[in-house]
């Protein structure tokens, strides 16, 4: 099972979370349960809006980082 926070549009797996992923500062409200794979992909697609993004911790492999925003 996934979680996606919708406060700031990441994606942590439940399966290998992390300390530092915070998953319990999550307000229940902002909070949305994924079961398959397949939709994380659809929703991490550039064509989706907003853009979703793996958490850099529990799902490195689906991690987007912007290196635009650093200069």
């Amino acid at each position: 099972m996934y979680i996606a926070d919708l406060r700031n549009n990441v994606i942590h797996d439940m399966s290998r979370p992390s300390y530092e992923c915070h998953i319990h500062d999550i307000p229940k409200d902002k909070m949305k349960k994924i079961y398959t794979l397949d939709t994380i992909k659809r929703m991490i697609d550039s064509d989706h809006t907003p853009r979703f993004h793996g958490c850099q911790y529990c799902m490195p492999d689906y991690y987007y980082f912007d290196m635009n925003k650093i200069f």
